[in-house]
């Protein structure tokens, strides 16, 4: 267990090398702002979509850490305060029990036996992308698991929305190539349940940097930091 460890330090020391430490979903927040879909913008969600969800805030200009660093834990955000699945966090009810890769799978899995004509029937090695393919060739079942996991998404960004007013939200991650099977239910959620103005005005759209955010996103930090050293 590294808690309490001052990791950063140790490298430093042990390396020589000025060292920086950050959060994945933070670095990839920063990449998308320096060269990616929130090139621009100044008050930035990124929610990156993997094995579970993430997610990094920008706020005019500056990466929102909160007092101890814990900041933007989207994926725990609460969506269903009655749900019945736990979340690896010790919770029940967060985003990442419904929006995340892992969710993808347990919801078809939990549904399949409503949908006895659906193809992912006769897959073993049920995957998040093999109920994408799916869900492009009009599977059913596919289909639905991505309604519910776009509604349940939508839910959380309108409370995000709600709370920062921000001006653009990103979504990226692995399963956001599922894209135009959740979006249209994901925008409706946030139409629905966030105040009018800001629902208008924030633009929800697609990563751009793709794997290579969380990259970028460092080099832009460490960049910063050699710059602020430079000038010190």
């Amino acid at each position: 267990c590294l808690d309490g460890f001052r990791l950063a330090a140790a490298l430093e020391s042990e390396l020589k090398w000025a060292t920086i430490l950050e959060n994945d979903a933070n670095a990839a927040a920063i990449g998308e702002m320096w060269q990616g879909a929130a090139r621009g913008y100044s008050n930035i969600v990124c929610v990156t979509l993997g094995t579970g969800v993430g997610g990094g805030i920008i706020l005019d200009g500056k990466l929102w850490r909160g007092v101890d660093g814990s900041a933007a834990e989207i994926g725990h955000l609460g969506v269903d305060p009655f749900g019945a699945i736990p979340c690896a966090c010790g919770s029940r009810g967060c985003l990442e029990v419904y929006a995340s890769a892992t969710a993808i799978v347990r919801m078809t899995l939990e549904s399949r036996p409503r949908y006895p004509d659906s193809i992912l029937h006769t897959s073993e090695d049920l995957t998040s992308e093999t109920v994408y393919l799916a869900g492009l060739e009009g599977d059913e079942l596919a289909l639905e698991v991505f309604r519910r996991m776009g509604v349940y998404l939508g839910v959380g960004l309108a409370s995000l929305v709600n709370i920062l007013n921000p001006e653009i939200i990103v979504i990226g991650g692995g399963l956001s190539n599922g894209w135009e099977l959740f979006e249209r239910h994901m925008r409706q959620q946030v139409i629905e349940r966030a105040f009018p103005l800001p629902a208008r005005s924030v633009k929800i759209t697609r990563a751009e940097c793709g794997d290579n955010a969380g990259l970028l996103g460092a080099a832009c930090l460490a960049f910063a930091a050699a710059s602020t050293r430079h000038k010190d």
